[in-house]
């Protein structure tokens, strides 16, 4: 039994030795028709079980290779929006609560392996898993180790993880952006650069490049695999106020008081301007090619990268606020991405999710979440299957009203 054990091994050395030379001896292009066609192999035999056929026209190949195409370079649009739920109710939610956490929850980020990250006035970065939906760890602050210098000291403002998941980084009052490891949750380094606090942070999918602005009115551009400083965006006149990653290398921001929304194409060293008649809070992705913007004048707009004024306007989006009867201000927003779905936050008790119109001249209401506080960051899953509501009894830039339930 040995011996037969013994020559079964040296025949599949042998077998594993003449595989190896057979690939030393193959040109890179032969590799990649090889590579090619076991790819189309196996997309053939996916559509076959999916479709529970045993033969494929070429059409429906052809058709999943270019939704393949499409969805790898993050243009891959999805209606997903007629497939929501529209009824929740409060009891069906799942709350997380730690003791970490004694103060508002301020931004939020979700990892593609299924991790939230929470950031907090109380200078704390808690990681959840949102598999069993329970926290796995945490980064204390500062006051707790004062010798730290990587921890922070100041209210948490923005959290962004990289599409690989290999970076976390975290911004707050102060100039500096530490980067985290998210598995681990230790320190990897951090960059210094800015000259007022941090407000938003985002990381390019394709460059691996991390965006960040600031309330010094500028955008830097960081290289986190070189762990070096690459450039800084001129242009708003007004501390900026959200940020967000486009296609290739280009950047959305918007300006607050400067009342402009900006696309920033980074390779080309110029930007695009777009104006509004309000103070903007926020800027969100939906595609390569449009935009969300959000205020304090209680509208979200819909944006073309090729137009210069919205193409839709939801006004009062969350109705009026009950004393001072003004429109209630967004606190946050987020979309699906490369979908037909987006959801916005206020103070009114409700969540709101949106469908966009096919050519994006138009939103309608799909459902309201019912949610006391302060929506102050929102975001979903990888998947599409999860939203997470960061909830707070403030604002998280402020402390102008205060909802106790």
């Amino acid at each position: 039994k040995d011996i037969e054990e013994d020559e079964d091994v040296h025949i599949n050395r042998k077998d594993n030795l003449v595989e190896s030379d057979e690939e030393e001896q193959m040109t890179a292009q032969e590799k990649k028709v090889k590579l090619a066609r076991q790819y189309l192999k196996d997309i053939e035999e996916e559509e076959k079980e999916r479709l529970e056929t045993a033969e494929l026209d070429n059409e429906v190949i052809l058709g999943r290779l270019h939704d393949e195409v499409l969805s790898q370079a993050g243009k891959l649009r999805k209606k997903i929006a007629d497939s929501i739920v529209t009824v929740y109710k409060s009891e069906e939610y799942v709350v997380l609560k730690c003791k970490e956490h004694k103060l508002p929850i301020t931004c939020l980020a979700v990892s593609s392996n299924n991790f939230l990250y929470t950031g907090s006035k109380d200078c704390t970065i808690v990681k959840w898993c949102l598999t069993s939906m329970k926290k796995v760890g945490h980064i204390p602050p500062r006051h707790k180790f004062k010798n730290n210098e990587t921890l922070h000291a100041t209210p948490i403002i923005c959290l962004a993880i990289s599409h690989d998941n290999k970076h976390l980084a975290s911004g707050d009052d102060s100039n500096i952006i530490q980067i985290w490891d998210p598995e681990t949750l230790a320190h990897i380094f951090s960059f210094r650069g800015h000259r007022a606090g941090v407000t938003a942070l985002a990381f390019c999918r394709f460059t691996k490049h991390l965006y960040s602005s600031s309330r010094d009115r500028t955008v830097k551009v960081w290289s986190v695999e070189e762990k070096a400083y690459l450039e800084t965006l001129f242009g708003h006149h007004m501390p900026i106020t959200g940020l967000d990653a486009l296609s290739k290398e280009r950047a959305v921001t918007s300006g607050g008081t400067d009342n402009t929304v900006r696309v920033w194409k980074i390779q080309e060293e110029s930007q695009l301007i777009y104006n509004h008649s309000r103070s903007i809070d926020g800027v969100k992705r939906l595609d390569d090619h449009h935009f969300l913007s959000y205020g304090d004048d209680g509208s979200v707009c819909l944006w073309a990268v090729t137009k210069k004024k919205p193409l839709h306007i939801i006004s009062k989006a969350h109705g009026l606020d009950d004393g001072c009867k003004e429109p209630r201000w967004i606190c946050s927003i987020a979309s699906i991405s490369n979908s037909d779905v987006f959801a916005s936050g206020s103070y009114d008790g409700f969540v709101k999710l949106w469908k966009c119109d096919d050519n994006f001249r138009g939103a309608s209401l799909l459902a309201d979440i019912p949610v006391r506080g302060f929506i102050n960051s929102l975001a979903f899953t990888s998947n599409s299957e999860k939203l997470v509501i960061g909830v707070g009894q403030e604002h998280r830039l402020g402390r102008w009203a205060k909802i106790k339930e």
